[in-house]
């Protein structure tokens, strides 16, 4: 399986994951999966991965069937108007997997400042009402139009203010300058709560 060639130091399920378990490791109960356009999933992804010293997986619709050989599961995405892209195929198969049982996380990265209000339209509009508030967290993300994938930016384009129907009018202003300006909001310490989350889950 080809991996990002700046994350090529990270642990890829399909090299390890059989080795790794069959020596019993304790780290090989979790796996990453992520999604990113910009970088910025990507680099949370990094370092949650060497943090929790798991495996990590770029998204991959013929290779999500992979999760089912882990407890613990990570998926990182961005968002567009309210959509975790990619999400929606994993959340469609954890029975198919056989993962409906599964610790799973979700993270989700934006430049639009995560309110409650906000919070609970991406929840709902993600299917993810029934997880709780500590295994889904909004980070702050980037934007660059000239980082952004070809396809993206052709899908916000279309959007159009439709991005920004879920927002309070009050914050609509500010978001529309970080798409016009660029924004880079990416901060490290915004996965240590993430962390928490996965060792406690690995001490269960």
């Amino acid at each position: 399986m080809a991996i990002p060639h700046n994350m090529s130091h990270m642990r890829n399920p399909n090299r390890q994951a059989a080795k790794r378990r069959a020596a019993q490791s304790e780290n090989s109960d979790t796996i990453l999966i992520y999604n990113s356009s910009n970088g910025a999933t990507e680099k949370y992804a990094e370092w949650i991965a060497e943090a929790l010293d798991c495996d990590v997986m770029k998204y991959s619709r013929a290779k999500l069937g992979y999760a089912s050989m882990y407890k613990n599961i990570v998926f990182g995405s961005w968002i567009r108007g309210g959509e975790i892209t990619r999400f929606n195929m994993l959340r469609a198969n954890l029975s198919n997997f056989g993962i409906d049982n599964n610790n799973l996380i979700v993270f989700a990265t934006g430049i639009i400042e995560p309110t409650d209000e906000y919070r609970t339209f991406v929840k709902g509009l993600n299917g993810c009402k029934h997880l709780p508030d500590d295994c889904f967290y909004m980070l702050p993300g980037k934007y660059n139009s000239k980082d952004c994938k070809s396809a993206d930016k052709i899908a916000l384009k279309a959007m159009g203010e439709k991005i920004f129907v879920p927002v309070r009018d009050d914050q609509v202003q500010n978001a529309k300058e970080r798409f016009e300006n660029g924004y880079d909001g990416i901060d490290e310490e915004a996965i240590l709560p993430i962390l928490e989350k996965v060792r406690g889950f690995r001490e269960l």
